[in-house]
């Protein structure tokens, strides 16, 4: 059975919440406002774009389909191994691909700025399972909502990093197996986000978050197929973790089918052995936000004089 915990109006410290939802049996999600110890800035795959992305009809649309290819050695498997015997025995799963072609590749339009309308999902979920995290990669849609979730009876602190920045946007934070943990707009603009657990190095995924609905995951057979797509030329990038990028251009007519056929490279250094800051505390490397002004989330002075400008009393035992 899952438990939801919802987040707070008002932020605590999220090192506080943490060890305090530790003890207490329960969870609650923490956005932060990470200054004190962010992770360096790397060249990020998606940035904010300058224009919002606009609802158009699209007459005659186009399509793009192609596949996607890698031409280097392909390991059996993208799991690292936990290295927690509370977490169980890793889940192991096959590479998909067929050949050379690669599935569980990630395509998109970069430049795409107007077009078909959203797609109708707004729930995406990440799961820790034995000390991974699944999907591994995962498009999620702007101010849409994330659960967080955990099937595992260990502590896990999930940080959310913006690559671009370094900074962390969220944690959390769970102690016991079946809590969900929901991120309501907390992604609103277009990020590439990289998920680890503070906790376990094994525990490692990344979101893609877009504010368009072209993109496409490839198939087992490397295949991918974007649809509706206005006429014009656009830049159009595949991407798998570890397995490297390819960016190309093409340019579609009305009612017609481009082709394309992309082939991955190896990320950069600074890409695929980012550098990190020490956290030699779980969770530390930030501060929480402040709670807004109001009268529920005002702070409490004793020694604050009253509305008379008198000092209060102090109470007698």
């Amino acid at each position: 059975m899952r438990r939801i915990f919802v987040k707070s109006s008002i932020a605590a410290l999220v090192a506080i919440s943490f060890f305090s939802a530790c003890s207490r049996g329960d969870s609650a999600p923490s956005q932060v406002n990470d200054t004190v110890a962010a992770d360096p800035p790397r060249p990020a795959l998606i940035i904010a774009p300058s224009q919002p992305y606009k609802t158009i009809a699209v007459d005659a649309p186009a399509t793009i389909s192609g596949t996607v290819d890698f031409a280097g050695a392909i390991p059996a498997s993208f799991e690292s191994q936990n290295t927690d015997p509370s977490c169980g025995n890793s889940l192991v799963s096959a590479v998909a691909h067929t050949g050379s072609k690669m599935g569980g590749v990630l395509v998109w339009l970069t430049d795409i700025r107007s077009g078909k309308p959203l797609p109708g999902v707004r729930r995406f979920e990440l799961s820790n399972v034995h000390c991974m995290l699944d999907p591994q990669l995962q498009v999620i849609l702007t101010n849409s909502t994330l659960n967080v979730t955990t099937e595992d009876r260990v502590v896990h602190l999930d940080r959310f990093i913006d690559v671009a920045s370094g900074k962390t946007l969220a944690l959390a934070p769970f102690n016991d197996d079946g809590e969900v943990i929901p991120f309501d707009r907390t992604f609103t603009t277009p990020a590439e986000i990289e998920v680890i657990c503070d906790l376990h190095p094994s525990s490692h995924a990344w979101l893609a978050v877009l504010d368009h609905p072209y993109f496409a995951m490839t198939s087992p057979a490397g295949a991918f197929t974007l649809d509706g797509v206005p006429p014009g030329k656009y830049h159009v990038r595949a991407w798998h973790p570890m397995l490297g990028i390819a960016n190309d251009s093409v340019t579609v007519v009305a009612g017609q089918v481009a082709s394309l056929a992309l082939n991955l490279i190896p990320e950069s250094a600074d890409r695929s052995s980012p550098r990190r800051s020490a956290r030699p505390i779980p969770g530390s490397g930030f501060s929480a936000p402040q709670p807004s002004a109001g009268a529920d989330s005002a702070p409490t002075d004793s020694t604050a004089p009253d509305s008379a400008g008198q000092h209060p009393t102090p109470p007698t035992n």
